[in-house]
C-alpha cells in the first residue's frame, strides 16, 4: 500500500515510519527532515504547507491512504483544528482513507468524566489535549464522505521498547490493576499500522494502552 505520513519527522511520526517500511509499504513522507534522518532508501520526501489544502491534496494524490501524526504547538493548541479541516478537506478531494493520532485527554476515566478533566492533569498539556478532543467530537465526528479513524494514546506515552503486547479500547482510558495508563511509542506504532492492515475501526475512535 501506498502511504504518507504527516509528520513524519516527529517523535510519533519517525516510529510510524518505522513500522510502515518493516512491513513494506511504499512510502511518502511529509516532512521537513531529509531522507537520511530516517535511515531509508528510495522514500520521497516532500515539504508542502499543510495549511493549504490544495497543495497537501496535490502532494497526497497518489497515496491510499493518509497517516497525520501532526503535532500543535503547546503555546498555539488552535493550529489543531485549522490543520485537522485542511488534512480532511484534502483526503477527502482525493477519497483516501485517513488515520490521524488523537490525543488520550479525551478518553473516559469514569461514566461521564474525561481525563482532561480530572484534577492531576498536567496543566502545560491541557490546551493541546482540549484542542484534540475539539478534533474528535466536533470535526472528524462531524465529518462526512472521509473514511477517518482517530487514534488515542494511553495517558502517558514515552520512547521505550516494541513489545507486540498491548490492548485495544474504544473510548475509556486503558489502565492497569494500579491504575497505570502507559503505552511506548513503539507499540503504539503497531497498533497504527495494524489498523492500517486490519481495518476494524472505520470511522470511530480507538485506544492503545498495556
Amino acid at each position: 500500500m501506498k502511504i504518507s505520513i504527516l509528520g513524519a519527522g516527529g517523535n510519533i511520526g519517525q516510529r510510524i515510519t518505522k513500522e510502515a517500511a518493516l512491513r513494506k509499504h511504499d512510502l511518502h513522507l511529509i516532512t521537513s527532515k531529509p531522507i537520511s534522518f530516517f535511515e531509508l532508501e528510495n522514500t520521497p520526501t516532500t515539504v508542502v504547507d499543510i495549511f493549504d489544502t490544495e497543495a497537501l491534496a496535490n502532494a497526497l494524490k497518489d497515496s491510499d491512504l493518509v497517516i497525520s501524526a501532526y503535532a500543535p504547538p503547546l503555546d498555539n493548541p488552535a493550529k489543531l483544528s485549522t490543520a485537522s479541516e485542511s488534512i480532511l478537506g484534502a483526503v477527502k478531494k482525493n477519497a483516501q482513507r485517513l488515520i490521524v493520532v488523537g490525543g488520550a485527554g479525551s478518553l473516559l476515566i469514569g461514566k461521564n468524566e474525561l481525563l482532561v478533566d480530572s484534577p492531576n492533569f498536567p496543566e502545560a498539556y491541557k490546551g493541546v489535549a482540549l484542542a484534540h478532543k475539539d478534533a474528535l467530537h466536533n470535526i472528524y465526528r462531524k465529518s462526512e464522505g472521509v473514511n477517518w479513524t482517530n487514534v488515542s494514546p494511553a495517558a502517558y506515552i514515552f520512547e521505550g521498547e516494541k513489545t507486540g503486547q498491548f490492548r485495544i479500547g474504544k473510548d475509556n482510558l486503558i489502565a492497569n490493576e494500579k491504575g497505570e495508563s502507559s503505552i511506548s511509542m513503539e507499540d503504539f506504532a503497531v497498533a497504527i499500522l495494524d489498523e492500517v492492515d486490519n481495518k476494524q475501526f472505520s470511522n470511530q475512535r480507538f485506544t492503545v494502552g498495556y
